[in-house]
């Protein structure tokens, strides 16, 4: 099997991004390992969502056009969570949420546009799919007008939105690969059971991290300035 070279770049951006997502998952916070592979990922994804944009475009797949822009922000904005000194706002966050709200907007447009179609589907993607996902661009500008109108965010609040916000773009990332091209495994993998298993993943480490944050004092050992 063979593709384009912008595919190409396109399957192994999200491959090292799954590998590096896991990897800074499962590493110990604050190590060299962990930055080493927070950055990797942060890279690779970027670049998974810029492709997908470009893919989506020639294929006229809107879906993977608006979601590419919403990995970009997602995690684009886990990084600047961290990177950003705590309690301050700058020019990035402003312009990040003028995103996600184009984000959110084209998604209920093209959710709308697929519920009044003749096969209820765009891009074959029902309403469902793009109403589920601007729910979640509509979650994250929300956050973002709370942290703006706080002047930016302190203590575990930075860490809660650092996770978050790199682990849904994972999932993503997950999810469109052992599920939505299951047809580039040998045929005896290709069963839900098995492809479903990385995806559960994600949802299970950032379920324990996001719980742990919250609830305990482990944030206190980070070394955040």
């Amino acid at each position: 099997m063979t593709f384009p070279p912008i595919v190409l770049i396109h399957l192994i951006a999200g491959s090292i991004a799954i590998i590096a997502g896991f990897a800074s998952l499962m590493v110990p916070r604050n190590s060299s390992q962990h930055k080493v592979a927070g950055n990797t990922f942060l890279l690779s994804i970027l670049m998974l969502g810029i492709t997908s944009v470009y893919v989506a475009y020639t294929r006229t797949i809107m879906l993977s056009l608006v979601n590419g822009v919403f990995i970009c922000y997602l995690s684009s904005t886990s990084w600047m969570a961290i990177k950003r000194k705590a309690g301050s706002t700058g020019y990035f966050e402003k312009v990040a949420l003028g995103t996600v709200i184009g984000v959110a907007i084209m998604l209920i447009k093209f959710g709308l546009q697929a519920a009044e179609s003749d096969s209820g589907k765009l891009s074959g993607f029902g309403p469902q799919v793009f109403y589920f996902f601007a729910t979640i661009a509509i979650i994250a500008a929300i956050a973002d007008i709370r942290m703006l109108c706080l002047g930016g965010l302190k203590g575990k609040q930075r860490i809660i939105r650092h996770i978050w916000r790199m682990c849904f773009p994972m999932f993503m990332a997950t999810a469109a690969f052992f599920l939505g091209q299951a047809k580039l495994f040998p045929e005896p993998l290709r069963r839900i059971e098995l492809l479903a298993i990385p995806v559960a993943l994600v949802i299970l480490f950032s379920g324990y991290w996001l719980f742990r944050v919250k609830f305990t004092k482990f944030y206190q050992g980070l070394n955040l300035t």
